[in-house]
């Protein structure tokens, strides 16, 4: 990075700290190489062609160094590293630590930890990508992480199975964790058995699992108000163990299934609705499901009241114009009487160009308050990914949204209608479509929000 001398000159007596951190900020990323870093990806400030007064003040802001990405798979000199890593942690002084570490291959006896668990006091944001075996080299921080906030831990690799009987946790490092409000594991099953942390102090919670762990996870954490969950199907063992579970507190849920491997330990499809079909939380005000394959279920309810307060509902995936999905979402739809916000993929292409054996339109036959008055009636945004490389505009589709750009004694307006990409006019398209189309566009309900 070489900051223009005329700039440095013109701000030598305004330079301070705060001044110096802004401008890191903006040019963060902007070189690929240079001296002064941990990860040659994410540089906070490179100090080799600046002015002695600028570089002096940069070296005693401690909030510059604060944030540490530490890529072992970078560095085949250890000892040139761990020097790069003292500068770090000596230049950030006592400042609050972010650090994120990541590792393809076993760091347990890498020299550069207990360096870095000199630091551990400091740490407010722990995230560790690496095999199972490097976690238990942080042993000796426990007890130290008084300000610890944020931990995420994704594991690398194959990881070993619990014992029989297990009688407490097999990694308690966290266990004394005051501050933790947020937590992530993917990669290891049973987070209970493998992790212990002080669940009950979790506002957040991200991990890949069974349901049956979920449920449990959920009952430690009575203050949980966000949780992000991959779901599988599971195995056949955990539908004997898996019991419903009611959280008073839960405000915003995701749900996500990936595609499937060749070495998936349990399919992915399907995993949804097991979970769904077993949470209740009557304060749950966002919904997101997302799906990383083709073969969607949604669920037709939700457990008990959790449908009642639901402000926002997100549906992620290839398309939902087949096999009954969109019934089933009609039928979601129909429990979900707070909903403000739908986010959903659709489809919208010539009949000639249909590869499925039809293309029925009930959520948009459902939507339009011509034909259903007390369809979701308090909708005032309405998302519509566009899952085709082309998408048409069709009668359907506006018919819908003009039915709902006013409101009534009973039903809100509709006051954004927002596409992920234009719509192209078809040939032979009804006269009288384009224009109230248009009209739509004019008034500003239509918006567009490229992918």
């Amino acid at each position: 990075m070489c900051v223009p001398g005329t700039i440095l000159k013109e701000s030598q007596t305004d330079l301070s700290p705060a001044l110096v951190w802004c401008v890191s900020r903006l040019l963060t990323g902007i070189e690929g190489e240079g001296k002064d870093l941990l990860d040659r990806n994410f540089a906070p400030l490179i100090l080799s062609q600046v002015c002695r007064d600028w570089r002096s003040i940069a070296l005693s802001t401690s909030r510059l160094w604060s944030s540490i990405r530490l890529d072992f798979d970078q560095y085949r000199n250890e000892l040139a590293c761990q020097y790069l890593l003292q500068a770090y942690l000596l230049r950030s002084a006592t400042h609050d630590i972010t650090l994120s570490i990541h590792s393809t291959r076993d760091i347990s006896k890498s020299h550069l930890i207990p360096v870095l668990l000199l630091s551990a006091p400091r740490w407010t944001n722990l995230s560790m990508t690496f095999p199972y075996n490097s976690l238990f080299a942080f042993s000796a921080a426990r007890g130290s992480l008084h300000r610890l906030s944020h931990l995420s831990i994704q594991f690398i690799g194959d990881v070993p199975g619990l014992p029989v009987g297990l009688a407490k946790p097999i990694f308690d490092t966290f266990e004394y964790a005051p501050l933790l409000r947020s937590f992530s594991l993917k990669g290891a099953y049973r987070a209970i058995q493998q992790i212990n942390v002080p669940w009950s102090q979790l506002t957040e919670y991200a991990g890949h699992d069974f349901t049956s762990s979920y449920m449990d996870i959920l009952k430690l954490t009575p203050d949980m108000e966000s949780a992000s969950l991959q779901c599988d199907e599971d195995s056949e063992d955990d539908y004997a163990v898996a019991r419903p579970s009611s959280h008073q507190r839960l405000r915003v849920l995701h749900v996500h299934e990936v595609e499937e491997t060749p070495d998936s330990f349990v399919p992915s499809m399907g995993g949804i609705l097991r979970v769904l079909s077993h949470i209740e939380a009557p304060a749950l005000e966002s919904l997101s499901m997302s799906y990383a394959h083709p073969c969607i279920q949604l669920p037709t309810s939700l457990r008990g009241s959790t449908a009642g307060n639901l402000k926002s509902l997100s549906i992620d995936g290839p398309w939902i114009a087949a096999g009954g999905v969109q019934t089933n979402l009609v039928n979601l739809l129909e429990t979900t009487t707070s909903l403000s916000s739908l986010s959903v993929p659709y489809s919208l292409v010539l009949a000639e160009e249909q590869y499925r054996l039809a293309l029925e339109d009930d959520l948009l036959l459902y939507l339009n308050a011509d034909i259903n008055p007390d369809a979701v009636p308090k909708l005032t945004s309405l998302v519509i990914r566009l899952t085709d490389a082309v998408s048409y505009l069709m009668p359907a589709f506006v018919d819908m949204a003009q039915s709902r750009k006013h409101a009534t004694p009973s039903r809100a307006a509709l006051q954004t209608l927002c596409l992920s990409a234009p719509l192209v006019i078809p040939s032979d398209l009804d006269p009288d479509v384009a224009p109230r189309w248009k009209d739509l566009c004019d008034e500003g309900l239509v918006t567009y929000e490229m992918e």
